[in-house]
């Protein structure tokens, strides 16, 4: 039989229950059992405590700071200079949290031990740790309702000093309320009489120079063996202000400690964006002690896809979050993803985003705050599943969310839409949005300065990976053109063979006898064939990127030609083509010739996609029946901007190739130099339009554009 079973010793968890229960506490406080553990408790103190040097009686930690041994000596002067029996300090943190960071005790009084001793005996008959030495274990939390007796936490919301009489009052619910009595006759055996709690504050400007914040920065406590008196509120007061000012500088000391090691981190991975957002959104909540975070850089198309997502594993780990994905998934009926880029994006430029956190901090030009997660979500996450969201928050105990927007002074060619009645000033440039998730019931100025501090970093390290990643794309494009003209040196020669052999053929025939011509023609075919190569060719030897005079183009017509130059009267036979283009002529100021090259681009992807899945299938394929499918639209997105979707029901694009179509040199075809959608892209956005591309593995790939144009050229 086990000892559960025998009886002989209840399980940790039912000891820990019954310490904690109200009855248990009732029973303990009833005056003749509470009388009978005070005496035992003063008979046990006066015992250890007698008959023993008293020269080193501290209870000591080993300060993990300048901090830490800053406020140690705090504690020891309010002992050993004011008079005390004992001091402690408690800083404000994350979450809301007081924890114990010093405490000094007299040496005269009590040893270390004894404190230790006191601490195991109440542990080992509570089943769990009670401890006024260990700061995960000593800490109250101001707004938790269990927390309301404890006077440190009394002292807060009430914004000044406030005395017991009782000692309990320092430790509730730290020690339970069943070891009152215990507490009680060590307080009579030290001989205190009154203990104090003082809050202490530090002044924050607000921003502006001319409202400053006094925020909880910590909590000063004292025991005393005689009453407290308003002098010696007072002294203990400017002990709190000292306090404050080490704290105060401790946290810019760690500021300029994380931003340089930030810095460090950025400098040397300039071609790694990706590992710098990781680093930030690490930062922000490993260094900073945050429940999550996220980063969102600015992209041409006017989205802000947060790239970066780093949540406190003792909070939730990455199963949690794939796993409240999939609920929010099956109550929206599609895919949400908020670790994916491609989904988790908003567009700062679209009226349907604009509840969104990030749309709104980005409009502003500042940071904005949020009580509702679900903020950070709209519209990616449905209405319908804010419920889920909400739900998820209380479990990480989220209380508050945060978006800061971080900007870089532009440089001469870049390009920006801000509106200078609503965001930041012209001269400055939107480069990305940094989130933070806290477990505080607010965030503090100092906070939100810091976060900001950090979104420079962040705007710098962006920018500087993407002039690198620019600079190195010029040396692959000049790689490239070096390429191509090698390329089209080989084309030349090869069309002045295939012009050889036609010349030839037609000087055979006008020297031939007439009943030799019948002969000669049944050569045509190759004749016809190698006219189709030198075509071909031609085709391969146009020059896009030449400089070209822009004039009013259509892009209806540059549409149907870039169509029927790329489609072969065999693919017609067995594609499904379907137009949708706008009936009035949407026009651009371009290059005719440039602007169909781009299309064309697009869609003779799209063929070669739809040629690689179906093949050629017999003729009388049906629209909805199996096939090759392409479909084209334009339309009028909005009063000055065209937007055109080219989509095809091909292979699709594998999910992690879907970032990298647009790199330079990158391609996944046997056949070709990687530069076609490169191109295309930079000429759409040249045009200060953009591009983006949606695909699902086997079932299709859609690439949109929008391209601006002029409200006087909208009708022709």
């Amino acid at each position: 039989m086990s000892e559960t079973d025998s009886g002989s010793k209840p399980p940790n968890g039912f000891r820990e229950r019954l310490f904690n229960s109200r009855f248990l506490g009732w029973l303990m406080n009833l005056p003749p059992i509470a009388w009978l553990t005070r005496q035992s408790a003063r008979y046990w103190f006066n015992r250890r405590t007698q008959s023993r040097p008293t020269l080193v009686a501290t209870v000591e930690r080993a300060a993990a700071s300048s901090l830490e041994a800053t406020l140690q000596g705090i504690v020891q002067d309010v002992v050993n200079v004011l008079g005390y029996t004992g001091a402690m300090v408690a800083t404000y943190e994350q979450g809301d949290s007081l924890p114990v960071r010093a405490i000094y005790i007299d040496p005269h009084i009590a040893r270390a031990e004894d404190i230790h001793q006191w601490e195991r005996n109440i542990s080992e008959f509570a089943g769990r740790p009670v401890s006024i030495t260990d700061p995960d274990v000593a800490r109250v939390y101001v707004y938790d309702e269990a927390c309301a007796d404890n006077l440190s936490v009394k002292a807060v919301m009430g914004g000044g000093p406030i005395t017991s009489e009782d000692l309990y009052d320092l430790f509730t619910p730290i020690a339970p309320l069943a070891s009152r009595p215990f507490v009680e006759g060590i307080q009579q055996a030290m001989g205190i009489q009154q203990v104090i709690a003082v809050p202490f504050f530090l002044e924050v400007n607000d921003g502006t120079g001319n409202n400053p914040n006094h925020e909880l920065v910590g909590n000063l406590f004292a025991a005393k063996r005689a009453r407290i008196s308003t002098q010696d509120i007072m002294v203990l007061s400017a002990f709190g202000r000292q306090a404050a000012a080490a704290i105060g500088s401790e946290r810019r000391r760690l500021q300029i400690e994380i931003a340089n090691e930030l810095i460090f981190r950025v400098q040397t991975s300039l071609k790694d964006e990706a590992r710098i957002l990781e680093w930030i959104v690490q930062g922000v909540v490993t260094d900073l002690g945050y429940a999550g975070a996220m980063v969102a850089p600015y992209e041409a198309d006017g989205s802000l896809p947060a790239y970066a997502l780093h949540i406190d594993p003792r909070i939730a780990t990455l199963e949690d979050i794939h796993r409240w994905e999939d609920q929010i998934s099956q109550v929206a009926a599609r895919m949400i993803r908020i670790t994916d880029p491609s989904v988790a994006k908003v567009y700062v430029d679209q009226e349907e985003y604009r509840e969104n956190l990030s749309f709104r901090a980005a409009k502003a030009g500042k940071p904005v705050i949020s009580n509702d997660l679900y903020d950070l979500f709209t519209p990616i996450v449905p209405p319908a599943a804010r419920g889920i969201v909400r739900e998820i928050q209380q479990a990480m105990g989220i209380q508050q969310v945060i978006a800061v927007p971080f900007f870089l002074e532009k440089f001469a060619d870049y390009k920006t839409t801000t509106d200078a009645e609503e965001g930041p000033p012209a001269t400055l440039e939107l480069v990305g949005n940094l989130f933070a998730a806290t477990r505080s019931q607010v965030f503090k100025r100092s906070e939100i300065d810091l976060l900001q501090a950090f979104g420079v970093q962040a705007a710098a390290g962006i920018r500087n990976a993407r002039l690198y990643r620019k600079a190195e794309e010029r040396q692959q494009a000049a790689q490239m053109f070096g390429r191509m003209a090698f390329s089209a040196a080989t084309s030349v020669h090869a069309m002045r063979n295939h012009v050889g052999v036609v010349r030839l053929h037609l000087d055979l025939l006008e020297r031939m006898p007439l009943e030799e011509v019948s002969a000669q023609l049944q050569h045509n075919d190759q004749i016809k064939e190698r006219l189709d190569q030198v075509t071909r060719i031609l085709d391969t030897l146009r020059e896009p990127w030449r400089q070209i005079s822009d004039e009013l183009t259509d892009v209806n017509t540059c549409l149907s030609h870039a169509i029927n130059r790329t489609v072969s009267e065999a693919d017609r036979e067995h594609t499904v083509i379907k137009l949708a283009l706008a009936d009035s002529a949407l026009k651009v100021e371009t290059s005719a010739d440039m602007l169909t090259e781009a299309f064309k681009v697009l869609i003779k992807n799209a063929f070669e996609a739809i040629r690689e899945k179906w093949g050629a299938p017999p003729r009388g394929v049906g629209e909805t029946g199996p096939g090759g499918r392409l479909y084209v639209q334009s339309r009028l997105d909005s009063l000055t901007r065209i937007e055109v979707l080219i989509s095809d029901n091909g292979g699709g694009i594998k999910p992690e190739n879907v970032n990298r179509i647009f790199e330079i040199g990158w391609s996944t075809k046997k056949v070709g130099m990687g530069f076609g959608l490169f191109w295309a892209k930079d000429y759409f956005e040249g045009l200060g339009g953009s591009i983006t591309v949606e695909s699902v593995l086997n079932q299709g790939t859609t690439f949109v554009v929008r391209i601006p144009c002029r409200v006087e050229h909208i009708i022709d």
